[in-house]
């Protein structure tokens, strides 16, 4: 009897120990089971940084924790109080966040921190970033930039101002002349609220090319549209343009360049009044006659010259009327050695003024040496200095209408 109780006594140790181990093994296979927490690490702004009035891109990396559901949200925190919820992505990829900050803010520390949820309702906030200042925005950019020519040594320049914030504008300048190019440097820095600058000390032979920008607390703007002395009238290009009667335009113009593969001629469309290119001149050509035009017909030109790699800015433009019809050059009849010159007028009452022109030496340059009014019937011209040891050589051509004339006459020399 006494052997029957001690056995069953034992059979009732065994059962509550194992059921006792049981609960313990269940318990610990639940606690192993409890969703992992999501991780967030901020890159930038960082604690003791510096970020502007305006939209600020946080930098961070996030990702869900093991074993998880994957990202859901995240909340924007600034001064410990919630300021914007961020979704994910339609694609599942994180979204941009940005630090946007007003302008009570300016000039103060604040702090921010991310927090970003999982599918399954955990949560896990990044470090809290201080200490973080407060600059003004950068300013905006200047516009309208407008250049005009008041000597051959000089340009002003003017623009519209249209920041607030400013604490002045730099004026950057590129040139481009026959020694070489001096590339785009910071030219002048000037004044917060000013509008207008002027360029001295230039020279007529370089093309000088101007963008400007202002600067702030914030930083730079961007810069405005570049403008350039190529285009003004009478700028280094020089680009001239006459009408020879009615089928003929002569341009000329000014090589100011250096290693340029050549020339770019463009002439408008008398129809639509576009640019199209009109013909390609070679390096170191100064002129160009069209031979393509019509009577009574107005046409634009303009020119650039290129490199192997580059396309220069278009010069000024040049605009010119033909005649109606073309007229005969004048005849030059008789010459001597004492200095008289006469030539018979081909132009049927068509010209208005005789024109005669000069030059010393076969490889001189010709100037205008005198006009004589059509209307007077003269044609004869008698000069007081002929030529002691030297060749002259002289023709003439006759004026239609403005910057229109006929062809030239034959040259001739003296002695």
């Amino acid at each position: 009897m006494k052997l029957r109780t001690t056995k069953s006594i034992f059979l009732l140790f065994l059962f509550i120990l194992l059921t006792g181990l049981t609960v313990s093994c269940v318990e610990s296979l639940s606690d192993t089971q409890t969703s992992a927490v999501p991780t967030i690490t901020i890159s930038s702004p960082k604690t003791n940084d510096t970020v502007k009035i305006g939209q600020n891109v946080i930098t961070y990396q996030a990702a869900d924790g093991s074993g998880g559901q994957g990202l859901s949200f995240y909340e924007l925190y600034v001064n410990k109080g919630f300021k914007k919820n961020y979704q994910l992505n339609s694609d599942g990829t994180n979204p941009a966040i940005y630090l946007v900050v007003d302008s009570t803010l300016l000039h103060t520390k604040i702090s921010y921190s991310v927090k970003v949820y999982d599918k399954g309702g955990n949560s896990k906030e990044s470090t809290i970033q201080t200490n973080i200042y407060v600059k003004d925005k950068e300013p905006a950019a200047p516009s309208n930039l407008l250049l005009t020519k008041i000597s051959d040594y000089a340009v002003t320049l003017k623009w519209q101002d249209n920041s607030t914030n400013e604490l002045g504008f730099e004026l950057w300048r590129r040139d481009v002349g026959s020694s070489g190019v001096v590339e785009y440097r910071k030219w002048k820095t000037l004044p917060v609220n000013t509008i207008s600058f002027t360029d001295t000390g230039l020279s007529p032979y370089v093309d000088y090319i101007y963008k400007e920008r202002a600067f702030g607390e914030g930083g730079y703007s961007a810069f405005c549209d570049e403008v350039t002395t190529s285009n003004l009238p009478g700028g280094p290009w020089n680009l001239q343009a006459e009408a020879i009667g009615a089928s003929s335009v002569h341009l000329t113009w000014v090589d100011f360049a250096i290693n340029e593969q050549g020339f770019q001629i463009e002439r408008t469309d008398p129809n639509t009044n576009t640019f199209k290119v009109l013909a390609l001149a070679g390096p170191n050509i100064t002129e160009y006659y069209d031979n393509s035009v019509s009577a009574s017909s107005a046409y634009s030109y303009r020119i650039c010259y290129f490199t192997l790699t580059t396309q220069s800015s278009y010069s000024n433009i040049a605009t010119i009327s033909t005649y109606y019809i073309d007229v005969d050059p004048p005849t030059i009849t008789y010459y001597d050695t004492n200095g008289l010159i006469k030539w018979h007028d081909n132009s049927h009452y068509q010209a208005k003024s005789t024109i005669i022109e000069r030059k010393v030496g076969l490889n001189g340059e010709y100037f205008e040496l005198a006009t004589i009014n059509v209307d007077s019937g003269i044609t004869d011209y008698q000069y007081t200095d002929p030529p002691t040891g030297v060749i002259y050589y002289y023709r003439l051509r006759q004026s239609l209408s403005t910057r229109v004339f006929t062809p030239y006459s034959l040259e001739i020399h003296i002695p």
